[in-house]
C-alpha cells in the first residue's frame, strides 16, 4: 500500500521528538485509511500526486523512494516532489491533523495539474 511506499525519516528511538513523530505516524495510518475507505475529501491518488507530482504509482516503482518526513515549522503537509519527501506536520490530535492534510493537500500550487 502507500503507507509501505514512504519511507519514515524519524529521529532517535526515546526522544520526545520520536514520541511525537510515532504518535503522527499513527496519524498517517489512520488518515490513509480513511482516504481509502471514502471518509475523506482527499483520495491516496491526491496524497500521492501532492508527494511526488505523479499522477499515479509507476510499474518500475518511484525514484527516489518517497520520504516521510515530520515538521513543526508548519501546521500543514509540506512536500519536495523532486525529492519525493512528504512532510507531515506534527499535530496533537488526529482531527486537527486530518483536516489540516485535506486542506494543506486540497490548497496546493500546481494540485490537480497534470
Amino acid at each position: 500500500g502507500i503507507e509501505d511506499l514512504f519511507q519514515p525519516q524519524l529521529s532517535p528511538g526515546g526522544s520526545n521528538r520520536r514520541t511525537q513523530e510515532d504518535q503522527t505516524r499513527s496519524f498517517w495510518g489512520d488518515y490513509l485509511l480513511d482516504c481509502e475507505e471514502n471518509d475523506s475529501s482527499v483520495t491516496l491518488e491526491e496524497i500521492f500526486m501532492f508527494a511526488t507530482g505523479l499522477p499515479c504509482i509507476p510499474p518500475a516503482g518511484v525514484n527516489p523512494q518517497p520520504r516521510l518526513q515530520f515538521d513543526t515549522s508548519s501546521k500543514f503537509p509540506m512536500a519536495n516532489t523532486c525529492a519525493n519527501t512528504l512532510k507531515l506536520p506534527l499535530l496533537d490530535n488526529y482531527n486537527t491533523f486530518k483536516a489540516n492534510m485535506n486542506f494543506g493537500i486540497k490548497n496546493s500550487p500546481g494540485f490537480g495539474c497534470y
